[in-house]
């Protein structure tokens, strides 16, 4: 069972609070995930990674569930290597006051070989992988500031004869559990019962981050667009949704950046009123 959230990505660093809708950052009970779609346009690679923090039943300490799949945007083929299990390199490291630690795999990973070997992915096809990485081998009583997971892939580039080995990277920070920063963009939301299964959401709040292009969030099956002030940063919208049950769902938060970087949040909410 997911248990808890890592929120956090690149530039986003993302913080709720709210009046009667509440987002229990503190007991952190809810199921969610955070999600990056990172198109890299020059290179032909699109990474979409997913990161979710779940119980690991032999160890106190949670291990983090990495998906990563790897689309070939482009019209041509594009060949890469590998020389291990994967096409994707992951590395998950935890950084505190200084210092890092890279995270294992579990005991039972698949011992690879260390085979170099050529790989050609044809437009549109992808390179999907799942990836367990334990912190049971963190130092005892420590809180990382932020893991950093770093993903590349390695291609070819040039005539047959003269190919070069170049490295697609994509670097994500990750703050560990619910522990939010609100220096890039904060929202306040309230909601109250309507009759007839309907909700009214008031969401308001602050971008800080120039490079957000839209926010929008979705509560049911509709979907609000936060229209941020291009001056001060600032956004607040009323809107009313039609409830699919007797309770709020958890919503889903999109943020566009001005470069197509897309991140998706599923953030848990619950209505304090009831």
């Amino acid at each position: 069972m997911f248990r808890k959230i890592v929120h956090s990505l690149v530039c986003l660093l993302l913080v709720m609070t709210a009046g009667a809708v509440n987002v229990n950052a503190a007991e952190a009970k809810a199921t969610g995930m955070f999600f990056i779609d990172k198109p890299l346009k020059k290179e032909g690679l699109r990474f979409q990674v997913t990161v979710t923090e779940i119980d690991n039943p032999k160890y106190d300490s949670p291990t983090y569930h990495v998906n990563t799949i790897v689309t070939n945007i482009s019209r041509k083929p594009i060949t890469y290597t590998t020389g291990h299990c994967y096409g994707v390199t992951t590395r998950l490291e935890a950084y505190a006051s200084g210092d890092s630690w890279e995270l294992p795999y579990p005991e039972n990973e698949p011992v690879c070989p260390p085979v170099i070997q050529e790989k050609t992915l044809k437009p549109g096809r992808t390179i999907e992988q799942d990836e367990y990485f334990r912190t049971d081998e963190l130092p005892d009583d420590l809180t990382p500031d932020y893991f950093q997971l770093n993903s590349s892939v390695h291609i070819l580039v040039g005539p047959e004869d003269e190919r070069k080995e170049e490295f697609v990277k994509m670097q994500t920070k990750l703050l560990p559990g619910l522990a939010l920063n609100p220096d890039e963009i904060e929202i306040q939301s309230e909601s109250s019962k309507l009759p007839k299964s309907y909700y009214e959401l008031k969401v308001t709040g602050k971008a800080s981050n120039k490079d957000i292009k839209s926010v929008t969030i979705q509560v049911f099956n509709t979907i609000i667009t936060l229209r941020i002030d291009s001056k001060s940063g600032e956004f607040s919208t009323k809107k009313k949704v039609k409830a699919k049950g007797p309770s709020l769902q958890s919503g889903v938060l999109e943020v566009t950046y001005k470069d197509g970087t897309k991140h998706i949040y599923n953030i848990p909410i619950e209505n304090s009123s009831n």
